[in-house]
């Protein structure tokens, strides 16, 4: 319920032009005494600097999204993370900005889940055509770069960007700040980026996780159209694509991918987890730090990696155990020639890299791994805390998954029993 007096005395003083007012603090609350009982009419109340905090619940609206943030530079919040859930119903969108929101527009601690992109009439024939649904959990246009903290994006999709769509036709820059979020199922075999479609954009990803999100071109990822994303710290884990790119497709794009692990991600075709292109000019340089890629696997070449008319660097990473029919490691072909250095390439099938590549130094190409540290998950030669937080993001079910150590086709209690036992520095 509104807290009328106060309320009204605001607006009376914004209408008077009184002194600028202090941040206030609202209030949501779909079934309880709070200031509001939908998010978007707190938001709509709101000025810039205010904070939104919404309580346990499931919120969603009538209109095409579940809350605009209309450009405000507010912070809305769970006041318990992960127990307040923006729900699309299956048939709306959950957050839009499009009105240059920048970092100080804060959503922090959502779930977002069941959502599926509005029709936005990109070409303003005013006909629905199949590819017009952009951003089905959260879409960010006309520059908006709002900083997106804490979240979990679960279950939602779109022709473009399952989770988040991050750019526009009129090709204004999105650089939103997205860290320490969750991506779980998002996505379908018809979506391009299950997870994230980065359209011109420079958005900064920093301590993520996709898991099992799907795509026909890119499982997880696709950056588009001169994207350089940033991806610090991330974890790829078990997203397939339909087509190439099981976790990430790189389409004439340069992200920067720096300490982030890609583990059993799949495709149909090609680039089991990153697929890079630029056949336009080969100007775009993906560029790869500190990574680890292992047990991806492509139904045609580059278990881990496929180069198509570009060449991406790769420094201090590891390609072990990958799976495809040609290049196991990585394939290369029509102009590409990756550059490597102080990067390791062993155990992948049937072979380690196919096609051109230029020797940086200090880099290890052999057929086998040196005896395997099975439990050191995130391969930085030892067993410790990361490797337990692995573990427990595979937990249960678990087709070749490199967290089953015992091969049971389950990481429980045994598997746990064996990674306690590896604790420490490998051998």
């Amino acid at each position: 319920m509104i807290r009328t007096s106060r309320i009204v005395a605001r607006a009376l003083a914004i209408t008077a032009l009184a002194s600028p007012l202090v941040a206030d603090t609202l209030t949501v609350d779909d079934d309880g005494p709070a200031d509001f009982d939908s998010i978007q009419a707190a938001v709509d109340f709101a000025s810039d600097g205010d904070v939104v905090l919404v309580a346990p619940g499931t919120y969603t609206s009538t209109d095409d999204q579940v809350v605009d943030l209309e450009g405000k530079r507010i912070h809305l919040a769970a006041t318990i993370p992960g127990t307040a859930i923006i729900d699309g119903e299956s048939f709306r969108r959950g957050v839009r900005c499009r009105n240059g929101e920048t970092a100080k527009t804060v959503i922090e601690g959502f779930v977002v889940r069941n959502c599926r992109a509005s029709w936005y009439d990109w070409n303003d024939n005013g006909a629905i055509d199949f590819w017009e649904y952009f951003g089905g959990g959260f879409w960010n246009r006309n520059g908006s770069s709002p900083t997106i903290r804490a979240c979990l994006f679960d279950g939602n999709d779109a022709e473009y960007g399952g989770a988040i769509l991050n750019g526009d036709e009129n090709g204004s820059i999105c650089r939103p700040t997205i860290v320490d979020c969750a991506f779980l199922d998002n996505g379908s075999s018809a979506c391009l980026g299950g997870a994230i479609y980065n359209w011109g954009a420079e958005p900064e990803i920093t301590d993520c996780q996709f898991i099992e999100n799907r795509g026909f071109f890119g499982g997880a990822v696709l950056n588009f159209d001169g994207s350089r994303p940033e991806f610090r710290d991330c974890l790829f884990q078990a997203n397939t694509a339909a087509s190439d790119g099981g976790a990430m497709y790189n389409d004439a794009s340069s992200p920067l991918v720096r300490g982030c692990i890609m583990e059993a991600n799949a495709a149909g075709d090609e680039g089991g987890a990153v697929f890079n292109a630029d056949p336009g000019s080969s100007a775009a340089i993906p560029e790869f730090i500190d990574c680890d890629f292992f047990s991806n696997v492509a139904n045609g070449e580059g278990g881990a990696i496929h180069n198509f008319s570009t060449s991406p660097t790769l420094e201090g990473c590891s390609l072990r155990e990958n799976v495809a029919s040609i290049g196991g490691g990585m394939h290369s072909w029509n102009g590409s020639n990756p550059r490597l250095l102080d990067t390791q390439a062993c155990g992948n099938t049937p072979d380690q890299i196919d096609g051109p590549w230029t020797d940086d130094g200090e880099n290890d190409i052999a057929p086998a791994c040196e005896a395997d540290c099975i439990t050191d998950l995130d391969g930085d030669g030892s067993t410790s805390g990361a490797d337990l937080g692995l573990l427990f993001v595979s937990w249960g079910s678990c087709g070749n998954c490199p967290a089953d150590f015992n091969g049971d086709g389950i990481v429980d209690g045994k598997d746990l029993g064996v990674l306690f036992i590896g604790w420490g520095d490998c051998d």
